[in-house]
Formats: structure tokens, C-alpha cells, sequence
């Protein structure tokens, strides 16, 4: 890190030689180690060389420390990088030229705008180009681009994000720049407003626990450091935005000594776990500090198999390590997020109006690029059935930036299992891999998934440490470089098992490496000469009798807890309700959780042993509140947005004109007018009757019936009409699906208790 700091201090006061040669190498001193071998230095000298010519020709004030930081990077997150700087700099350039770097900064935004707008999708994070070929992105892609734009134009710019809100179940991650006044200013991602510190985000913000982002390089800015790494520097920004405390962990034994050396981890609840957003280890005087936001957070400590947790509500905690690994007790947490206190965005009625009618015309602007890569037609019909197989295997995001070469590749191995065909393992950035594998003749040395495991063990170097945020590296970069951190290593060797017709996954839920082998998946183990082994499971049984049916990571998590460390069993995302679960042989919490309205969370802890396979009958507790309402599930509420604005509304989808249901619902809801025009939120009706009486309706439709889907109707119209009592984030607190004579009185004591 000294080394880093030092470099970087030559370059401040070297700067007046701007050799693209000292940028280059100073890239490299915190370069991941995906980066260094997926991209050669060639790539990076072009893209210095056009960053060094865009800073001569806008001659922006921009001060060489956020030059260096947020301006000479290509890496945002932990995306694929690609060629977007040396594409679209001049263009971003001759956009903005003669403006001030605030000016410059809204222009861009309406630029990427006119490229992409938000949709949610998966985990892997689109390179820029790719998210503007396809329109659409998450959250996390349109950040990317638009930091991307914004460094293209030689503008400071960085991404900063919530890891979760506090206050419901999601997170999310905006743009912030540096500006005329030396200051950092926010702006949502894709999402133009009139103003700076200006999005649609200014109240939930005001909510936020933790609000951070990672600085390329060992960076020494003004603000609150969580980490420092060899390759980024993640700082915290919440008091930018919040008022915020100094939360101070105290970790004692069970004697009440001082624990140095313990690990404490920084909790915030949301989808049913504490998920950790900072981690410490403790000084001699057994502390550990974080700046936080005014609200609750549990506080995880543990050292030698030994743990503890509290909540953390102030500014001083105290956290013993009175549990030990294996031992079976519960445990409540009533968890409180921090106050609404919307941050003023300072607009005007007219400036919000004229910045609407632009957003539409740059809606026209994205909706006549064309979105749709012609090449996957013609790969099908060049291979047929097979063709058609390897594209119904990739994802809707895959086609955004899949190269055909990696197709043609798939198909000389194609079978019927897909644990073999398919193209993708993982998060991996797709390259071809196949041919030039299989053309060393290594097929003629391995024939059994155990050499595999021993060739990779062999062949490949592991270099740990400078991978930081779990970047993926290409399987034919492992190859060609025969080094790899240990996730990339994971990757090669299913890679490699495919190529060789073996089956091979990465386990999705337990995150283990494995291959198939007589009717069984077996664990591949590398570290050791320890031989592969089938995992021991046992059967849990949540046995609390249940009215509703709740969904993981809604209502509930697995997690595995081992003395190095703790992971999430990731079942899959709004898959079948099941009561039965099998786990492998361990130690395990499950979280139980109910969101209310406010925000706040009934949280139960279960610990167990899994001690031997067999039967384990474990308890699902969902604890309730009287007189309170709860988040019963949630949807997509993005489509509606426009009608609803952010907020609660009441969602009424109609069925067809003259549908009994649904004319009984409208005379319930209609009777119900008083009530619904004092609580005074909209009123979304999508269908074609208007009804009487309701002063805050405002009428759509359901195109293509996403809204009814995505609350878990089918499409037949059986079980309409759809009540619903919801929010902006997709958070569900009452349903009523079809015919329901109680609508009205059911509706009645929802009202009671907002």
C-alpha cells in the first residue's frame, strides 16, 4: 500500500509530464488480477492515450487526485470492460463542450438515457456498450454506463450505492460527480432530473445505513475508509447525505476481557438475512467503529469457534462471545430502520415539466435503436436443432454481448445434459474455449473427472490477494496465463470438464465445485490431495404450521456458519414453496422475518446442528405484530411507476367488461370512497371501467399482463380481479385475488391500521 501511496505522489507532482506511459503503469500497481490477464497492455495504453487527449482538449479543473481516481479508470464495479471510452469519447466531448462540469454532467445523463433505461435482471453486470445495445439494465449497469460516460468526457465521476436499504427488501446504486464547486454531487443513473441532488431516491436515502463505493487504487480522500485492499479503497459516504453516528463495537470474552483479533461484522436486514456490509477485525482495546446511519443494525463478532451478536442502536455496543459453534438456541431482534426526512431537491414546478417532456422524446430517441442481433437467426438456421439448443440455454442478457464464435464453439461438444453444452458457467465474461483446449490434445491425458482435478491442481498457479471483489476471469485466459485466483481456477475447471464431455457445475446454492460421476455429484477438491467426496445431507423439516405460503429470502434464509465464516444457502428466487430442505452435515441459522409497513422487521434467529444425516425438525417462526401491517410478498412495480409515482397506492386490475368479479369489486371499492379519498395516495386502475366516486384514480392498462404475472395471476383471467395494497418498491400488504365478498370490510381494516 506504501508503495501505491508513494506512486501515486510522484505522479501529483510529476503531473506537468503527462507521459501516457506513467498513467499505464500506475493502472497496474492496483490492477485486479482479471484485469491484467483478460486485457493486454496494448488496451490499456489506448484507453490512457484518449482519456490524456480528452483532458487537453475540456480542459476541466479537475485536481490530479480525482483525476487519477475517478477519471483514469476504466473499471466501475465489476463489470466486463470493453472498448466503450475510445468509441464514444469524442462524441460525449462534442455534446457537452463549452459547459461547466455541472452542466456537462446533467447533459450526459440525458445522453445515456437516450441509450438505456431500467429493467431489472441478473446478477452479471453488462459491459457499457453491451447495456446500450440492449436498451435495458439494472441499477448496477446504468451506473456503469453512465460513470463510463461521464469519464469518456473526462468528468470525475463515481458509483455509489446501498448495499441494502434499511427499510425494505432491495438495494440500489446511482452516480455521483465531481463538480465546479470542489464538491460531490448525486444524480440517479439513466434517470435525468432539472437538478443535481435530484432523483427519485431523495427520501429512501434519507433512510440509508450504509451508503459506500470502491475507489480504484489506495485512495487518500476526506472520507470514512471501511477497507483498503491492493487493488480498490471502499470508502463511506453516508454522512454526505445523512446525519450519521460513529457506531463504536466493543468485543468481550466471557470473562468481560478485552478480544483482540476478533472478526466483527456490520449486519443490515433485508431479504429475510443480516447481510454484512463491513467487517473489522479488533485492536487491543477489543473495538471495532463504523459510520452508520440513526438506525438498528446487528453486530456479529467471533474469534476461535466462539461468537456473539447484538443490536447497535447507538453509538456504543457491546458484543460477548458467549455461543460456540454447534450449540442449538433462538433468539428475537426487533429491527428499526432510520427516519424519513427526504432530502430537498430545490426544483420548480416548470423546470420538473420541461425536464418530462424531454425524457419522453428521448424514450422515442432509445425505442427506434434497433435492440435485436441478427446474427443468432442466422446461427440457428446454420445448425439446426442444435443451434436452437445452445441459444435456449443462455440468458435474455447474454445475447447483448455473446460473439459468435462463442456459439460455434458449443456445438462440437453439444449432448442432451446441460451441465455439458452450455456456454456459460457462471458470472465468466463468454470467450471461446473449447477448440483451442481440445486442439492441445489434452483430451489424449485426461479421461476421468479425478485427473481433471489433478491437472488443474498441477497445471495451474493460485495467486490470491488481488482479486478483492471476485472479478470472473475468462477459462481461456486461465488456460493461456496458467495462473488464477481461486474462483477463476473453479471456473476453468468446469470449463475444462465440459470441453472434455464431463459434467461439471458450480453448485448455485452452496457455491461448491462439482462434477457427475455414477448417478452422483461430487465435490472437487483442490487444496489438498484430499480425494473428492459426495457432501453428507441431512433433511430439515420446517415443521410451524402455516396460513400462507412464505416465500425464501422473503420470509426466510438458510445460513451455513463455520468457524472461518458464514454463507447464504441461495435456493432459487421465487421458486416452489417447499417445507423440506436438504442441507449437508453443519451448523446453521435460520432467519425468520416480517417486514411492516414502516419498515420495521420482527426478526427470529434459529441455530441448529446438523449433526448426522437424518430427519431434523426445526421450527419456522414468522412473528407478527397486532394492529400492524406487514409486507405480505412483492412484484415488479416498475411498469406502474409512471401511473403510481413512489409511494403506496391501491392497484385494481379489472377483468373483462361485465365480468361479475370484477362489477362486484367496483361497487365494493366505490362504497369504500370515503375512506380511500382521506388516505389520499393514487389510486392505479388498470382495465376499462371508470369508477365513481374515487378522486385519486388514474387509469392504464396491463400490456402484455406483466403487472398480473408478476402478482402471480396467470393470464386466463381466473383469478381476477386483482386488489391490491402496494408500494413503489413492489411491496405487497394486501391481496385479494377474484371473487371476494369481504373486499370492502377486508379493505376497511387495512385502512385502520396505515
Amino acid at each position: 500500500m506504501k508503495r501505491a501511496a508513494f506512486f501515486c505522489l510522484l505522479l501529483i507532482l510529476s503531473a506537468s509530464c503527462e507521459g501516457p506511459q506513467k498513467y499505464v503503469d500506475w493502472l497496474y500497481e492496483s490492477m485486479p488480477l482479471p484485469d491484467s490477464l483478460m486485457y493486454p497492455r496494448s488496451y490499456w495504453e489506448s484507453n490512457v492515450q484518449k482519456t490524456l487527449q480528452v483532458r487537453k482538449t475540456m480542459k476541466w479543473d479537475v485536481p490530479e487526485r480525482e483525476f487519477l481516481h475517478f477519471v483514469l479508470p476504466l473499471r466501475v464495479n465489476n463489470e466486463t470492460l470493453d472498448d466503450f471510452r475510445t468509441t464514444y469519447a469524442d462524441t460525449l466531448c462534442a455534446r457537452v463542450k463549452g459547459m461547466s462540469l455541472s452542466e456537462a454532467a446533467l447533459e450526459i445523463n440525458h445522453w445515456c438515457h437516450e441509450q438505456a433505461c431500467y429493467q431489472p435482471s441478473d446478477a452479471r453486470t453488462s459491459a457499457p456498450m453491451a447495456t446500450v445495445r440492449r436498451g435495458v439494465g439494472r441499477c448496477g449497469e446504468e451506473s456503469v454506463l453512465t460513470v463510463a460516460a461521464l469519464r469518456a468526457a473526462g468528468i470525475p465521476a463515481r458509483q455509489v450505492y446501498t448495499p441494502r436499504w434499511a427499510h425494505t427488501d432491495d438495494n440500489h446504486a446511482w452516480v455521483e460527480v465531481y463538480t465546479e464547486d470542489g464538491k460531490w454531487h448525486f444524480m440517479g443513473a439513466c434517470e435525468p432530473a432539472p437538478t443535481l441532488d435530484n432523483a427519485w431516491f431523495n427520501a429512501p436515502v434519507s433512510r440509508a445505513l450504509l451508503l459506500h463505493t470502491k475507489v480504484y487504487g489506495n485512495y487518500d480522500g476526506p472520507e470514512d475508509v471501511i477497507t483498503r485492499t491492493p487493488c480498490y479503497t471502499e470508502i463511506n459516504v453516508i454522512r454526505g447525505y445523512v446525519p450519521a453516528r460513529r457506531t463504536v463495537v466493543s468485543v468481550l470474552d466471557h470473562n468481560g476481557a478485552p478480544v483482540q483479533g476478533a472478526t466483527v461484522e456490520f449486519k443490515i436486514y433485508n431479504y429475510a438475512e443480516f447481510y454484512t456490509v463491513a467487517t473489522y477485525t479488533t485492536g487491543q482495546d477489543g473495538t471495532a467503529a463504523l459510520d452508520t446511519g440513526l438506525g438498528d443494525m446487528l453486530v456479529w463478532a467471533s474469534k476461535d469457534g466462539c461468537f456473539g451478536f447484538a443490536k447497535a442502536s447507538s453509538e456504543s455496543v457491546t458484543v460477548r462471545l458467549e455461543h460456540k459453534i454447534g450449540e442449538r438456541f433462538s433468539a428475537d431482534v426487533d429491527i428499526v430502520p432510520p427516519p424519513e426526512n427526504p432530502i430537498p431537491s430545490g426544483t420548480t414546478p416548470e423546470q420538473e415539466e420541461a425536464n418530462r417532456l424531454r425524457l419522453a422524446a428521448e424514450d422515442a430517441i432509445r425505442n427506434s435503436h434497433p435492440h435485436r442481433n441478427p446474427d443468432w437467426d442466422s446461427f440457428a438456421e446454420a445448425h439446426g436443432e442444435e443451434g436452437i439448443i445452445v441459444l435456449q440455454s443462455l440468458s435474455d442478457k447474454d445475447f447483448s454481448d455473446v460473439t459468435l464464435d462463442v456459439l460455434e464453439d458449443a456445438i462440437p461438444v453439444l449432448s442432451d445434459i446441460p451441465d455439458v453444452f452450455t456456454p456459460r458457467i457462471e458470472l465468466e465474461h463468454l470467450k471461446p474455449f473449447r477448440k483451442e483446449v481440445l486442439g492441445s490434445g489434452i483430451a489424449e491425458r485426461i479421461h476421468t473427472p479425478q485427473q481433471a482435478v489433478q491437472w488443474v491442481r498441477d497445471s495451474i498457479s493460485l495467486v490470491e490477494g488481488r482479486n478483492p471483489q471476485g472479478l470472473r476471469t475468462s477459462p481461456i485466459d486461465v488456460w493461456r496465463a496458467r495462473k488464477a485466483d481461486g474462483l477463476g481456477r473453479d471456473i476453468f475447471f468446469v470449463a475444462l470438464c465440459r470441453a472434455l464431455g464431463i459434467p461439471a457445475r458450480i453448485d448455485q446454492v452452496t457455491g461448491k465445485v462439482q462434477y457427475f460421476q455414477k448417478d452422483l455429484w461430487i465435490d472437487a477438491t483442490f487444496e489438498s490431495q484430499v480425494p473428492g467426496k459426495v457432501s453428507k445431507l441431512a433433511l430439515v423439516n420446517l415443521t410451524t404450521p402455516l396460513s400462507s405460503k412464505p416465500e425464501y429470502y422473503k420470509r426466510y434464509t438458510f445460513t451455513r456458519i463455520e468457524p472461518g465464516g458464514s454463507r447464504l444457502m441461495e435456493y432459487e428466487e421465487n421458486g416452489p414453496f417447499r417445507l423440506n430442505y436438504e442441507l449437508e452435515i453443519g451448523y446453521y441459522l435460520l432467519t425468520t422475518g416480517t417486514r411492516l409497513q414502516d419498515g420495521s422487521a420482527l426478526v427470529h434467529l434459529e441455530f441448529f446442528n446438523l449433526g448426522d444425516a437424518g430427519i431434523y425438525n426445526i421450527p419456522l417462526v414468522l412473528r407478527e405484530q397486532e394492529g400492524k401491517l406487514s409486507v405480505i410478498g412483492s412484484f415488479d412495480a416498475d411498469p406502474l411507476l409512471e401511473l403510481s409515482g413512489r409511494g403506496e397506492f391501491l392497484l385494481f386490475i379489472q377483468g373483462r367488461e361485465g365480468h361479475e368479479p370484477t362489477t362486484h369489486a367496483i361497487g365494493q371499492l366505490e362504497a369504500l370512497a370515503e375512506d380511500i379519498n382521506a388516505w389520499g395516495k393514487p389510486v392505479v386502475v388498470l382495465g376499462g371501467s371508470r369508477l365513481d366516486g374515487l378522486e385519486h384514480a388514474v387509469y392504464g392498462s396491463d400490456k402484455g399482463n406483466a403487472v398480473q404475472r408478476g402478482l402471480g395471476a396467470g393470464t386466463l383471467g381466473k383469478e381476477l380481479p386483482i386488489v391490491a395494497l402496494c408500494d413503489s418498491f413492489g411491496r405487497i400488504f394486501y391481496i385479494s385475488k377474484g371473487y371476494n365478498t369481504s373486499l370492502e370490510s377486508d379493505l376497511s381494516s387495512v385502512f385502520k391500521k396505515l
